[in-house]
């Protein structure tokens, strides 16, 4: 089974190849660089982008896996969430693909794709808890089998990413902010500055407009008393704040969920702290399995929807 998959959600194209359950290509055009002066996505330029560069990214990935196009048995793409524009692109090209090849199409839903991306190499244990972090998405979904998502916990306002990516734009660090805070936070002093976790109560749902609002509150003050704000600590103590905030929540679910497997799932995934906090926990409450996703595979890409197609492919036979 030869599956060719496609994630445009946001401002990346990707276009993945699987053979026979294994990635042979993975290949993603970003456009960080060309949304970096604006301090964040813009819809209509991400969509005009995405127009550009699909066929070099097409051509590329099917180079890559030693595939032709007339192999591909199955098209994937993802179907929601993200911007609109966006997944159109998206849409339109496998739609193309599978119409000419005359192969069936599966629409896939992006956070259950950054899920599955963990287990691209290593095989989930049911039943799953993941924590999904990324700009636009902070939710805990239990898994109890294969694809039975249920998400018990959620964000009530701002997503952890947002979050991160607002006061990195406060603090003058432009876009995007979370590797960037997250490397400053590496030489910081994590008590320096205090501020608090919101929604700190027995429920799984997250808040982060708070944290927010207090790091704004507390850069402006700094500046009104004509006092430097010291980046690396200022980094060092808002990191450990939004951590702790997921972490509060995530062992709240562990406790009510017991489950075999814990995963984190989306480009949050890839902070440094976040990675070491979740094997401490693991450790902590005996869970016989964590896997955390590759660097590469973290961020939006095509690998985790082929991944997912295969995995309803599986289900279905």
């Amino acid at each position: 089974m030869n599956i060719l998959a496609i994630e445009s959600s946001c401002d990346e194209f990707g276009v993945s190849i699987m053979v026979d359950g294994k990635i042979k290509s993975n290949i993603i055009s970003s456009q960080i660089k060309d949304h970096e002066e604006f301090g964040g996505v813009i819809p209509e330029l991400a969509s005009r982008l995405h127009v550009k560069n699909f066929a070099y990214v097409l051509q590329t990935s099917l180079k890559e896996a030693g595939v032709k196009i007339e192999q591909i048995n199955q098209v994937a793409y993802t179907a929601k969430p993200g911007l609109v524009g966006s997944l159109i692109v998206g849409k339109l090209v496998a739609q193309t693909i599978a119409l000419y090849l005359d192969v069936p199409i599966m629409e896939l839903n992006h956070l259950e794709g950054h899920i599955y991306a963990a287990s691209i190499e290593e095989d989930f244990d049911y039943p799953v808890l993941a924590l999904v972090v990324s700009g636009g998405h902070t939710q805990l979904v239990y898994i109890k089998k294969s694809l039975s998502f249920e998400i018990v916990g959620t964000t009530q306002d701002d997503a952890v990413g947002e979050c991160y990516d607002k006061v990195a734009r406060a603090v003058g660090l432009g876009y995007p902010g979370g590797p960037k805070i997250d490397k400053l936070a590496q030489e910081g002093n994590e008590l320096k500055y205090k501020l608090p976790i919101s929604k700190n109560d027995e429920t799984l749902d997250f808040s982060f407009s708070g944290l927010k609002t207090a790091s704004l509150n507390l850069i402006n003050k700094i500046k009104q008393n004509n006092k430097e704000l010291n980046i690396l600590d200022f980094c060092a103590s808002f990191q450990k704040t939004a951590i702790d905030t997921l972490v509060t929540k995530l062992e709240k679910a562990i406790k009510i969920y017991k489950p075999k497997t814990l995963t984190i799932a989306g480009g949050v995934s890839a902070n440094k702290m976040l990675r070491k906090k979740i094997f401490e926990i693991s450790s902590m409450y005996n869970i016989g399995r964590t896997i955390i996703p590759k660097i590469e595979y973290c961020n939006d890409n095509a690998a985790m929807m082929a991944k997912l197609c295969n995995e309803y492919l599986i289900n279905k036979k």
